[in-house]
């Protein structure tokens, strides 16, 4: 009698999350691409809308700037570049950047001339604006990025994660596209390039090429990108203290310190000379040029920016009180005198993390202290605070917000308040996204959450008033001077934390803060008033 069949049991099911679109993770490869993609997206939707100067005659804006330095480029030679002739008006838009950005300039200019050449015409296209030609500029800083800066900031978010200095594998898994997501799509980098008009992407992206190759430990080619984004931007100098003070510190740590030492400095001349090559031919030439990049005719600050000249500016006449020469040194002595400790740190304990501490210190003294700042200097601190998120996430967001909001009154002007409220909304989503940083950060004591909360209110109060209110007439940039001053204020408060995070970056002064710690551990003092450690 044959035995009945045992019914055979059906196939287990295979795991829900299979079935899910999102698992298994996507490669990194097409994860990157898409957030490129997005980054791309938004660029794009803002660069539809309006312009710096757009329709204001007689000087225009940022924008035909850009586009006179197109038209002089492709027609003059080198040598009328910088100089005053009857076809280079200084005094309308003058070239006051470095040899790298005429370059630029040159190239997309010839770009231009070979789809619409009225807008290059030497003369006859001041203040040329058409649609066909807005496109085209447009498309310029496009491609700008998505050549200079995009690479940049893969490149970054690789050697960040290989170096080790984000921590264990579960957290590189689940921060690098958080990361990425936040270096590329930075709201105000987005809106001043894409909708007011310029190429900072240039100038950033080779200084965040140059700060991977320190982290790739490439530091030959760290010099050299470092140097081209010097020359393309002088702003880019604000990096340098801290540029300078980590690769010595790295060289005099070597077997043959002084030959380290030789074969960066010979890099960085080798560059600059090769940059500055047509203009090295006489003294007088490359002074002309030198002249054009330090403009201290236009006194310590112009429009209202929130560091310390301007801010103070309200109790202290500063351009009535002073001669040009002597606000040129104060200005250099506080700007020193702000810097030299976060220098002085990675010349003593170069590190990854502390390189990066040093950038943003350097940045924000620049910023606070120098001479001849603009409301859009704010992105060069911006750069290295990006990349400190994964770390300091509360204080990027914090000095976001606040870089933004001292950005306000700037994209009123220029008609930019919709693509504003548009970048601050998605930097708000990307912030608080499921696979981000936010929950991290030091725990803040109360009393210190009450005043920065105070300033949260009354920035959103002010974006309101502006709008909605006239102010007295009087005191007809009333608003501008209050705005400037709650940005001044969380600017300062800022670069006191971030020094003293980095320097406890320092064995020595970590070794103190643990004393200190167990010292006010056994007096009971406990909780707020504990000294925390990084």
């Amino acid at each position: 009698m044959a035995k009945p069949k045992k019914p055979r049991a059906p196939a287990p099911d295979p795991p829900a999350a299979a079935h899910l679109p999102w698992h298994p993770p996507a490669p990194p490869v097409s994860t990157a691409a898409l957030i490129s993609l997005a980054a791309l997206l938004v660029r794009v939707l803002v660069s539809v809308g309006p312009y710096s100067g757009q329709g204001v005659a007689p000087k225009f804006g940022d924008y035909e700037a850009q586009r006179h330095w197109m038209e002089l480029t492709l027609h003059l030679p080198s040598s009328d570049w910088y100089r005053n002739t009857s076809d280079n008006d200084l005094a309308y838009w003058g070239l006051d950047y470095p040899p790298l950005s005429a370059y630029q300039s040159r190239l997309h200019a010839i770009l231009l001339n070979a789809s619409l050449p009225d807008a290059v015409a030497l003369r006859s296209s001041r203040g040329f604006e058409s649609p066909e030609s807005k496109l085209l500029m447009r498309w310029t800083v496009m491609s700008s990025d998505l050549l200079v800066f995009f690479p940049a900031a893969l490149w970054f978010v690789w050697a960040y994660f290989k170096s080790g200095v984000s921590g264990t594998g579960e957290e590189r898994s689940a921060g690098w596209t958080w990361l990425l997501a936040i270096c590329l799509i930075n709201p105000c980098l987005v809106l001043i390039d894409h909708g007011h008009f310029q190429y900072n992407c240039i100038s950033l992206g080779l200084t965040l090429g140059a700060i991977a190759g320190v982290f790739s430990r490439h530091e030959l080619v760290a010099a050299a990108l470092f140097s081209l984004s010097m020359n393309h931007k002088q702003m880019s100098l604000y990096f340098a203290p801290a540029f300078f003070g980590h690769l010595l510190g790295k060289s005099i740590k070597r077997k043959y310190p002084i030959v380290e030492v030789m074969k960066l400095g010979l890099v960085v001349l080798g560059t600059f000379a090769l940059v500055w090559w047509p203009f090295l031919h006489s003294y007088e030439a490359a002074m002309q040029v030198i002249s054009r990049l330090a403009p201290f005719e236009r006194g310590i600050y112009e429009d209202y920016v929130a560091n310390f000249w301007c801010s103070t500016s309200v109790l202290i006449k500063w351009k009535k009180l002073f001669a040009i020469k002597p606000l040129k040194l104060m200005s250099l002595s506080a700007t020193i005198f702000a810097f030299l400790p976060s220098f002085v740190q990675q010349v003593r304990s170069p590190s990854n993390l502390g390189f990066l501490y040093s950038l943003l210190n350097s940045s924000i003294s620049f910023y606070l202290f120098s001479y001849q700042v603009h409301e859009k200097s704010i992105l060069l601190p911006l750069l290295p605070a990006s990349l400190l998120a994964l770390q300091e996430p509360q204080l990027y967001g914090w000095f976001m917000y606040f870089a933004l909001f001292s950005m306000y009154p700037l994209m009123c002007r220029d008609h930019l308040l919709l693509q504003y409220i548009a970048v601050l909304g998605l930097f708000v989503l990307i912030y608080y996204s499921p696979g981000g940083s936010h929950k991290k950060g030091a725990n803040i004591p109360s009393g210190a959450k009450a005043v920065l909360s105070l300033a949260l209110l009354c920035s959103f109060l002010l974006q309101v008033i502006y709008l909605q209110i006239e102010p007295p007439k009087r005191y007809p940039f009333l608003f501008d001077a209050l705005i400037m001053f709650i940005c001044f204020s969380q600017f300062v408060i800022l670069a006191l934390y971030t020094n003293y995070k980095q320097w406890m970056l320092d064995t020595y002064y970590r070794s103190i803060a643990m004393v200190v710690n167990s010292y006010v551990a056994m007096a009971g003092v406990i909780g707020e008033t504990r000294v925390e450690m990084p």
